[in-house]
């Protein structure tokens, strides 16, 4: 079942002379089991979009079905807490959320907020903090002493312990060095593989959107622009114009071997599989 928005509008500060449209009729359907990238400009509406699934904000016009719940504007909402087990948010800079004494105390909390057992609570503790590589001789300090990175990963291991089926994201590798990204892409790519979780993004980073996530929701003024496969709007030049997104490099690089004569299929996304294309021609 996607995750579907249908004519769904939010208006922060309602009724209000002040009042702005933050999302405009929005209409969209999110697969699930795959990674889908939501982008725009500053203010485009991105994470007000994002909030809405796990009714952090609930619409002031329109609907949203996720999973089995179905949210609809002006209607009393029952279901909060087992639609927000399911739907983990990790919000932009979620380290600065941890608050616990200790790590394994901070990872639990959530499980035991859902109504495990201690003993359970920090077994699903333990278990998500092995999977974003948290050491144990880590489990039992302060938060406050570790690293930006290893914080990052405590905070989205407290997610993962209550075992949402889908994953959202905001800005998840904002302020990190570009190792720590590439483990932190590594994680959200091994939760949707291995653990079929349904894992949506927001990104500024459109190296990252292309690499990683198949399909792409470009949102502009409230709006959807664009909603489909990421190759086909990172290879389309005038939708890139046209919505203000810088070409990936690769498809720079791509584009630049097209232009001076090789021929290269659509399966030519990544450096690996150009260079292996590019030889063939070579040879013959």
């Amino acid at each position: 079942m996607p995750i579907s928005f249908r004519s769904l509008s939010y208006i922060y500060n309602k009724d209000m002379p002040y009042a702005h449209k933050a999302l405009d009729d929005i209409n969209l359907d999110i697969k699930e089991g795959i990674i889908t990238a939501i982008i725009g400009e500053t203010g485009s509406g991105k994470s007000t979009l994002v909030e809405h699934l796990n009714a952090l904000l609930l619409p002031d016009e329109g609907s949203l079905q996720i999973l089995d719940y179905n949210i609809v504007a002006g209607q009393k909402q029952r279901f909060l807490k087992p639609l927000r087990k399911d739907v983990g948010l990790v919000f932009q800079f979620s380290e600065y959320q941890l608050f616990e004494e200790t790590v394994i105390k901070d990872v639990a909390f959530g499980p035991l907020n859902f109504g495990y057992s201690i003993d359970e609570a920090k077994r699903r503790a333990a278990e998500a903090l092995k999977l974003v590589n948290i050491s144990e001789d880590l489990f039992e300090a302060s938060p406050l002493e570790l690293s930006g990175g290893q914080k990052r990963r405590v905070a989205i291991a407290g997610i993962i312990a209550c075992d949402p089926k889908i994953i959202v994201l905001d800005e998840p590798t904002a302020g990190l060095d570009p190792h720590g990204a590439k483990e932190m892409i590594a994680l959200f790519v091994s939760l949707n593989k291995e653990m079929n979780k349904t894992i949506i993004i927001v990104s500024h980073d459109n190296e990252m959107v292309y690499n990683y996530c198949e399909e792409t929701v470009v949102l502009s003024h409230g709006k959807i622009k664009y909603h489909g496969p990421t190759f086909d709007l990172f290879c389309d030049r005038q939708k890139l114009a046209e919505y203000d997104l810088l070409e990936p490099q690769i498809v720079t690089f791509r584009n630049a071997l097209i232009e001076n004569g090789f021929k290269l299929s659509k399966q030519a996304r990544t450096l690996d599989v150009i260079a292996k294309e590019i030889a063939e021609q070579v040879k013959r």
